[in-house]
């Protein structure tokens, strides 16, 4: 991989030679283009919440937060029929995804491989255990989230958001364009 400039980069863009497969500031092509395509995503969302209005996002956020009590106190009553199912469900495909994972043991060690059976065993039920509390700890950060955004937008100082989301639109579409 070559090493190249910003200016050699885009001499080789305009040349219609591709610069992936080069690094420019010790960074590849593809990581350039890749942060440039998450750059102008966000701020397109930035944008876009802009537009729908804080009128909107607090009708959102309400609708939200009652659909997310509503399902936290039924959680309980259902989950003595329901988590039967899903855990069942969830033990196999963990099962599954785990014990296909091909972990290297050196032959001819004795109790080599019950010790990585148990590992399989323990990352099976960790992660049984922590993908219901994950699952539900990301709902309730959205909640908290989308309960703060209309605030944002509110602000006196606003304007600097939509001034740094679209330049911040400006710089992800040339670093996502350089990198084609």
């Amino acid at each position: 991989m070559a090493n190249i400039g910003y200016f050699e980069a885009w001499q080789m863009w305009l040349d219609g030679k591709s610069t992936l497969g080069n690094d420019m500031f010790g960074l590849p092509m593809i990581w350039w283009g890749r942060t440039g395509k998450i750059a102008a995503f966000v701020s397109g969302m930035t944008i876009l919440l802009d537009i729908a209005g804080p009128k909107r996002l607090t009708s959102f956020a309400d609708r939200l937060h009652a659909l997310v009590q509503a399902l936290w106190s039924r959680a309980l009553i259902y989950s003595f029929s329901v988590a039967s199912f899903v855990m069942a469900f969830g033990w196999v495909a963990i099962w599954d995804i785990v014990w296909n994972i091909d972990i290297p043991a050196p032959a001819g060690v004795p109790g080599l491989d019950v010790l990585v059976g148990l590992l399989r065993v323990v990352a099976i039920v960790t992660l049984c255990f922590l993908l219901p509390l994950a699952i539900a700890g990301t709902v309730l950060v959205i909640d908290k989230v989308c309960a703060k955004l209309p605030m944002i937008f509110t602000h006196p100082r606003a304007v600097h958001i939509r001034i740094m989301a679209a330049a911040l639109l400006i710089v992800g579409f040339h670093f996502d364009l350089l990198a084609s």
